[in-house]
């Protein structure tokens, strides 16, 4: 068998108390498997300034919330001392100031320096996700795998079984390297390709990936589903979860038009509707 890689160092952002228990969970077995060094990340959100509503033109900066985050922090950190007490190598702690800058600015600076960046799916319910939270930059700028925790559903870490997306492009192929400790540690990988013609008909698409990860001792199969357009991203979590699959691997695919990142429409209904963690690559 070829040896194993891993994810040696993992950074986990914690973006609110509420779901630390829970990101904590997934979290600290995928480090504890992988012997990794994991470092919990928490942001202090950036400063808002109110604009003047009258003639005076004067602003005000509003930091409430950077102190109640601050007070949450402390709690924060107790939680996750408590999760890793037994953890090798010793974890870490780290804290940081958005500023008048953004929370995501700060994850990915520190981000870039590790194997693996996890990160909860946005909450619309969370109070102060929109200064939180914003994990589609994380994909698209950090240059690294993004492992995404869905706030819903049950959460397998290490996955035992995980199904890939591929459709030989590029973040797809990129994705699969990505992941590829997770999917040698695996006991079942299925490689999914929507709308296989004729001519391609089985296994045939995927087969040559699947030989790939077969000399990096990853046993895969094929998995065929057919969907066209907005119907992409449904149908691969319907395979997903047809398959059992613990962990969904993907390509982000999207462009950035100016300040705002456009995802595809598969991206986005994963991102939006994910019941499972879901690993992503740009």
């Amino acid at each position: 068998m070829a040896d194993r890689t891993t994810h040696s160092t993992i950074l986990l952002h914690l973006p609110d108390v509420g779901r630390v228990p829970r990101l904590l969970d997934a979290a600290v077995p995928l480090a504890r498997a992988a012997g990794a060094h994991l470092i919990a990340l928490a942001v202090v959100p950036p400063f808002v300034v109110v604009p003047a509503m009258d003639a005076t033109g004067v602003t005000v900066t509003v930091e409430n919330h950077r102190e109640a985050f601050r007070a949450d922090a402390k709690r924060m950190k107790e939680l996750f001392a408590a999760a890793t007490s037994d953890l090798t190598p010793t974890p870490e702690w780290r804290e940081a100031d958005a500023k008048f800058e953004s929370v995501a600015l700060r994850i990915l600076e520190q981000g870039r320096c590790s194997d693996l960046i996890v990160v909860p799916q946005i909450d619309p319910n969370s109070d102060g996700s929109t200064l939180q939270e914003d994990p589609v930059r994380i994909v698209m700028e950090s240059g690294r795998p993004v492992l995404m925790l869905p706030n819903e559903g049950a959460i397998t870490l290490p996955p035992k079984r995980v199904m890939v997306a591929f459709d030989g492009r590029r973040e797809a192929a990129r994705a699969i390297f990505d992941a590829l400790p997770l999917l040698q540690r695996a006991d079942n990988v299925s490689v999914a390709w929507l709308n296989a013609s004729p001519a391609t008909a089985g296994d045939l698409p995927v087969a040559e990936i699947c030989a790939t990860l077969a000399r990096h001792g990853v046993k895969c199969q094929g998995l065929e589903g057919r969907a066209t357009g907005a119907d992409v991203g449904v149908e691969l979590l319907r395979l997903a979860k047809a398959d059992g699959a613990d962990l969904l691997v993907m390509g982000c695919y999207g462009h950035s038009r100016l300040r705002e990142f456009i995802l595809g429409g598969a991206t986005r209904h994963i991102l939006h509707h994910m019941h499972l963690p879901v690993l992503l690559s740009h």
